[in-house]
């Protein structure tokens, strides 16, 4: 699998300028080079930047790389776009054939399992960092730095398909929502299950799965559809949802007219 890591790295970090932040940067020549700075955060083990430094030069995954002080690459990674470690993992996924009926991944029944689930965590407490996530104080109290995660992840095999970092002020459906545009051409649709906790009990989420002929399974509340589910006779039964007035105001007028 290390191959495949590698030739991910090497295939997106061909497009630098894509990944840089700022002007001038990372255009003359070094030995620890921008595709070093990458791999380095590929690989790092989270130990200390300083510790993990020694142990990547020691490793000398590329070439002979010159020392670097922790300051340097601390200021370094600031002009890294970090969207290109999503590609990279998009990158790996496509090397090794994801989207493909393969019997080295792990199904349930001829399906993938698909978990979709957010929560909020905690950010480096800095001002740009707050304002970056419009985490503004009161002059009585501040506010902790948090941000919503919001992700895809393959139950079966361990992967991460999407992951967005958004506001906390963000509910999670919209960001749910992005996930699985963000996703469509890493999966076969037909042939997977998408699996939600209570938090998405939502109609508008049921109907977007729906439209791309996808299945999903999500935990309800108590009081959920308490009326439809009183129909209920037998295990494994279907039962009919319809789209009252009351419901349909709790989905943005956009998403009913696209896919209701």
């Amino acid at each position: 699998m290390f191959y495949y890591v590698k030739n991910s790295i090497d295939n997106i970090v061909k497009y630098v300028s894509k990944f840089v932040i700022g002007e001038n940067k990372f255009i003359r020549e070094s030995k620890f080079s921008f595709k070093d700075y990458v791999t380095f955060f590929c690989f790092n083990k989270g130990t200390s930047n300083q510790a993990d430094l020694e142990d990547f030069i020691e490793d000398n995954f590329t070439q002979e790389i010159e020392e670097i002080t922790r300051q340097a690459l601390s200021k370094q990674r600031t002009y890294i776009n970090p969207t290109i470690f999503k590609e990279i993992n998009k990158e790996y996924l496509r090397l090794i054939n994801y989207n493909t009926n393969n019997s080295f991944f792990n199904e349930y029944k001829g399906f993938r399992l698909f978990g979709g689930d957010g929560s909020d965590f905690e950010i480096p407490d800095f001002e740009e960092v707050r304002s970056e996530f419009g985490i503004k104080n009161t002059p009585k109290y501040r506010k902790p730095a948090i941000a919503k995660f919001s992700s895809i992840m393959d139950l079966l095999n361990g992967f991460i398909l999407d992951g967005i970092i958004g506001n906390y002020k963000q509910a999670e459906l919209p960001l749910m929502h992005q996930n699985l545009e963000n996703i469509k051409d890493l999966i076969t649709p037909e042939k997977s299950i998408f699996i939600f906790d209570r938090g998405y009990n939502a109609m508008e989420l049921y109907a977007h799965i729906i439209s791309i002929n996808s299945y999903f399974i999500v935990r309800l509340k108590d009081k959920s559809y308490i009326d439809e589910r009183y129909t209920i006779t037998e295990n494994d039964s279907k039962i009919k949802i319809e789209l009252k007035k009351d419901r349909l105001k709790k989905i943005p007028q956009s998403y009913t007219k696209n896919r209701i």
